[in-house]
């Protein structure tokens, strides 16, 4: 449970800096484009690597034809419509903003993990779930000015994440870390071409440095991601997502100026208390 729990950690770190990244990049390129132009980084990259490996043919059958291809797949569409929306939802909206409407992700993951997976969910994981969405919505601060058709953005992308991380749950032992960011970069790099046509943008240097920045930076949060999700039940996992939100704040501060308010720091403490009730034993 621990090793899982820093696993989502370094996730969560991850992606808060792989958006931070994004958002800056949002200016100059397209969300669509940034997703696409990532997958297509991504299967280079394992392109390259297969040919260190003792049989690469095996290694592109797998690919082509992966187990439970039906499933894999799906979660690829899952990935690649997160990762889209996400990006958006960052170009859209001030980065602590977008990060805190994307809390609302635990909140439908818990959810999922009960409904879809049949886990069982405790009082006390309810509990710091709640805890955690209070802390959310303290800094949130309903009435502030975020109700508006944009906050509908970073929710849909908590949506398809969530949905996401459930589906490679049930892939447990069926498909590795490497299968699953090869197979999201193959659904994107398909769903994705077309639009591609329309919404094509010249890359300057600058652009090309971000983009690979920004795939390294994912590419090793969904490792993470798909590391600890294959160590413990998603909902138990749920309340330490959460943390996205102290790492954004900190970010926010740090590389576009906005310091964060004392309501915002509120609602880390409660964040906090969440993820500590969950460690409590008994």
């Amino acid at each position: 449970m621990t090793t899982a729990i820093a696993y989502a950690l370094l996730c969560n770190l991850l992606y808060a800096i792989g958006y931070a990244v994004a958002k800056l990049l949002s200016a100059q390129l397209d969300p669509l484009q940034i997703t696409w132009l990532r997958c297509l980084l991504v299967l280079a990259a394992a392109a390259g690597l297969s040919w260190r490996l003792p049989q690469p043919a095996a290694a592109w059958r797998r690919a082509a034809a992966p187990p439970r291809a039906r499933d894999q797949r799906l979660a690829g569409v899952a990935l690649i419509a997160a990762t889209g929306i996400s990006v958006y939802g960052y170009a859209l909206l001030p980065f602590s903003e977008a990060s805190t409407l994307a809390f609302t992700g635990p909140i439908i993951l818990t959810a999922l993990g009960a409904l879809a997976l049949r886990e069982k969910v405790p009082p006390r994981r309810w509990l710091a779930v709640g805890l955690g969405f209070a802390g959310m919505l303290v800094v949130l601060r309903p009435g502030g000015g975020l109700l508006r058709w944009e906050a509908l953005v970073p929710i849909s992308g908590a949506l398809a994440y969530a949905l996401y991380q459930v589906l490679v749950r049930r892939l447990r032992g069926v498909a590795s870390e490497s299968d699953a960011m090869i197979q999201g970069a193959i659904v994107g790099l398909v769903l994705l071409g077309p639009p591609m046509l329309l919404l094509w943008r010249p890359l300057a240097w600058g652009s090309v440095a971000l983009v690979l920045l920004y795939t390294c930076i994912q590419s090793a949060a969904l490792a993470s991601l798909a590391a600890a999700v294959r160590r413990t039940e998603v909902s138990a996992l749920a309340p330490w997502h959460y943390s996205r939100l102290v790492f954004a704040l900190v970010l926010d501060a740090l590389l576009f100026g906005r310091a964060p308010p004392l309501e915002s720091l509120a609602g880390a403490a409660l964040i906090a208390c969440g993820g500590l009730l969950l460690l409590r034993r008994g």
